[in-house]
C-alpha cells in the first residue's frame, strides 16, 4: 500500500507540528519540489536557525569530530556544523543519500540526541530529508532502526502552492499562465538514463528559468534554455503556449479602465489573467474588478482571488464586497 501524497501546503503544517514538540521527522520528496525551503521557512516564522547539513558530502568520521588528547585522555572535537546553544533546526539533508556508514551514525543523534561526547542542545529540533529511489538519484534504503526513529512524511509539488508562493515571489507570469493551463508540468518524473538531455520540470527549474525571463530576454533567443531548464518535451509546449499571447487585449488599456473582448480559448484565459496579475498594482484595483465581471466565471474567479494573494488591500475596498456579493459562492 503507498502513502498518500501531501501538498507543499500541508507539509509546513505537519512539520510545523512536529518540530514544535521536537518529534524528528524525514521529508520524502522528488528534487527541488521546496522540502529545504519549507524547513527555513519554518524556521525564520519562529525565530529559530538552521544548521543545514549534507550528509552525502560526509564520511562517518567527520560526525563523530577530530580527536585531541586532554589530560592524557581523548576528547572528540564536535564539528563546527553541530549547534551549541540556541534554538533551531538541525536538518540532515540527503540522509538516504549518505553512505550505510553514515546513516549508523545517525542513529543516536536521532534518538538520543547525542553522538558520541557530543549532545544536541535542549532547543534544537532534527528534520531529516532525501530523494525517493523512484528518482533515479543515489539513495540507499533507510535501515529500519533508523527508519523507526521518526516520524516520515511524503511531499508532491502541486501547481497552487507554486502559484500561490510565485505571485509573491516574482515567478515570471508566462509561466503561471502555462503551468495553469497545464498543472501537471510543475513537477516531472526524472527522464531515463538514454534521454541526452538530463533537464526535467520542477519548481526549482521554472524558478531558474524564470530568472531568466525576468530579463525580459527574447523568448525565440534563448529556446536552448527553456529546454535545458525543464526539459524538451515540456518546453515545446511551453513555446508553443507563449503563442497564444498574440491573442491577447491589451493589458494596459484594461488596467486603465476600458473593457475590450477576452479571448475566447482557455489556454489564452489562462495567458490574460496572469499577465494582468503580474502588472496589477494597488490603483488598478477597481478597474480589474469591474474587468473581472466580462470574463468566465472561473477565470474571473481566478483572476482576483490571485489579485488578493499579491495585494491584500484589494478586498479592503467597497468594490470588492460587491464583487464578493455577486461571485462568493465560487469563492473557495
Amino acid at each position: 500500500m503507498v502513502t498518500p501524497n501531501i501538498s507543499i501546503t500541508e507539509l509546513k503544517r505537519q512539520l510545523g507540528f512536529l518540530l514544535s514538540d521536537f518529534i524528528p521527522v524525514f521529508i520524502h520528496g522528488a528534487p527541488g519540489i521546496g522540502k529545504s525551503y519549507i524547513v527555513n521557512e519554518i524556521a525564520k516564522e519562529h525565530g529559530w536557525q538552521v544548521s543545514d547539513v549534507r550528509l552525502s558530502q560526509l564520511e562517518s568520521v567527520d560526525l563523530r569530530g577530530i580527536p585531541a588528547i586532554v589530560d592524557g585522555k581523548t576528547v572528540w572535537a564536535p564539528p563546527i556544523f553541530f549547534p551549541s546553544e540556541g534554538e533551531g533546526i538541525l536538518f540532515l539533508d540527503e540522509l538516504n543519500s549518505a553512505h550505510p556508514s553514515i546513516q549508523s551514525a545517525v542513529y543516536q543523534l536521532v534518538l538520543d540526541r547525542k553522538i558520541g561526547e557530543y549532545t544536541l542542545p535542549k532547543g534544537w529540533r532534527i528534520a531529516c530529508a532525501g530523494n525517493r529511489i523512484a528518482d533515479k538519484g543515489i539513495v540507499f534504503r533507510l535501515p529500519s532502526p533508523l527508519a523507526n526513529r521518526m516520524v516520515h512524511l511524503t511531499v508532491e509539488a502541486k501547481f497552487d502552492d507554486f502559484k500561490q508562493w510565485g505571485l509573491k515571489n516574482g515567478v515570471h507570469h508566462t509561466i503561471l499562465g502555462f503551468l495553469g493551463f497545464r498543472p501537471d508540468l510543475v513537477s516531472q518524473e526524472a527522464p531515463k538514463e538514454s534521454e541526452t538531455n538530463p533537464a526535467f520540470a520542477t519548481p526549482r527549474s521554472w524558478t531558474m528559468l524564470s530568472k531568466v525571463l525576468n530579463k525580459n530576454m527574447p523568448v525565440n533567443a534563448i529556446s536552448p534554455i527553456v529546454y535545458g531548464s525543464v526539459g524538451y518535451a515540456v518546453g515545446i509546449e511551453y513555446l508553443a503556449y507563449l503563442k497564444t499571447y498574440a491573442e491577447l487585449p491589451s493589458i494596459e488599456a484594461i488596467l486603465e479602465g476600458e473593457e475590450p473582448t477576452p479571448p475566447s480559448s482557455p489556454a489564452a484565459l489562462f495567458a490574460l489573467t496572469s499577465a494582468l496579475i503580474e502588472r496589477f498594482e494597488p490603483k488598478h484595483a477597481v478597474n480589474l474588478l469591474k474587468y473581472s465581471k466580462a470574463l468566465p466565471v472561473e477565470f474571473g474567479v481566478m483572476l482576483i482571488k490571485d489579485a488578493v494573494v499579491k495585494h491584500e488591500s484589494i478586498a479592503e475596498l467597497p468594490e470588492f464586497d460587491e464583487w464578493l456579493n455577486m461571485y462568493g459562492e465560487y469563492v473557495l
